[in-house]
């Protein structure tokens, strides 16, 4: 499509000026001192001339200006103004012989029609070649400063993004080193007293490092919610009472999310709340589709937190960032603060 309009572009540019080159042409010849009737007597002619000069411009100039580009100015001019003058020559020659065999003129005349055209084609053609080089520049430094512009915001995107997957990969690699030793301690304690319970407890660590093995940019909503059920089991049995929770799961729910985004959410809200507060945390983890959109969410009974005040390069900031890295600006992080609740909810696009 894009090929399509640019050819359409360079088909009506150059329609342009092979039009304007005829209008200064015949402006010339009527500066001159011939008559209006006699001008329009003689346009089959103008247009055979303005196309021949016109095709042979086309052709030959872009690749001098190609081949002289980056050279001094004074050398550049040279040059390009040569060769429009020998376009201007071949081109005006070209128009005589097209004339002659289109029959408007007859064979002998042919020398006369060029003598008496080439001292108008020559300056016409130099000054409208200069105005579309020049155009041409123009317009060749903001394609190259676009090109620049929309390279640097790719490098930029592409650091950040691996700068999220090695967040992330850190993230992944050691599942909260001080998490599994607390765990494992429950573990050790659980077996001889309650060893269902710890055998349960086993299966949950096991599920989550299972987990954490993944490497791929986004899962499943489904599998995000086990891995979470996971890890919050894992915690009710050791804080007891102190954590409730509750799902809140649309039926048939479906979208894909960053691996651990979820998690990272309810990790955040357990850390932060459950242990400011004596009587523990409670929590509800909902999933559910608004239009094009998956939103997740947790909603804690703390007391919320500032997002401004969110400590770069941990926890929610490297969500942030992973979810500009994989969806760009269709997804965000949205908080909602109340005075007994602080939610988090995040939205991607459901396909």
């Amino acid at each position: 499509m894009r090929t399509r309009s640019k050819a359409a572009s360079v088909m009506i540019f150059w329609s342009v000026v092979i039009l304007v080159l005829l209008v200064v042409i015949s402006w010339f010849e009527f500066a001159g001192g011939r008559p209006l009737r006699s001008i329009a007597r003689d346009l089959p002619w103008g247009v055979v001339l303005s196309v021949s000069i016109t095709v042979v411009c086309s052709i030959v100039v872009p690749r001098v200006a190609t081949r002289l580009w980056g050279r001094n100015g004074p050398v550049f001019w040279a040059v390009l103004l040569t060769t429009m003058v020998l376009c201007a020559v071949v081109g005006t020659a070209t128009a005589a012989v097209l004339a002659y065999l289109l029959g408007m003129t007859p064979a002998h005349a042919v020398p006369v029609v060029f003598r008496e055209n080439i001292s108008g084609t020559v300056p016409v053609t130099m000054i409208i070649g200069v105005v579309v080089t020049l155009l041409g520049s123009v317009n060749a430094r903001l394609e190259a400063t676009e090109l620049s512009l929309q390279t640097q915001r790719l490098e930029r995107e592409r650091a950040e993004k691996l700068a999220a997957e090695a967040q992330l990969a850190s993230l992944s690699s050691r599942v909260q080193p001080h998490f599994l030793f607390n765990t494992l301690n429950s573990i050790s304690g659980l077996i001889r007293e309650q060893p269902l319970q710890a055998e349960a407890m086993i299966e949950h660590l096991s599920s989550l490092l299972r987990s954490s093995l993944d490497s791929k940019d986004a899962i499943a909503v489904t599998q995000e919610l086990r891995l979470v059920t996971d890890y919050l089991e894992i915690q009710r049995a050791r804080l007891g009472t102190r954590l409730r929770y509750d799902l809140d799961v649309d039926t048939d729910i479906g979208g894909n999310v960053p691996p651990f985004s979820l998690q990272t959410l309810v990790e955040n809200a357990v850390k932060h709340v459950a242990s400011r507060r004596t009587e523990g945390v409670a929590l509800r983890v909902s999933a559910r589709r608004d239009g094009a959109s998956l939103v997740v969410g947790v909603t804690d009974n703390g007391p919320g937190f500032d997002p401004d005040a969110m400590t770069a390069g941990h926890g929610l900031d490297i969500l942030q960032r992973r979810l500009r890295a994989v969806f760009g600006a269709r997804a965000s992080l949205d908080f909602h603060r109340e005075p007994h609740a602080m939610t988090v909810q995040l939205r991607v696009p459901s396909a």
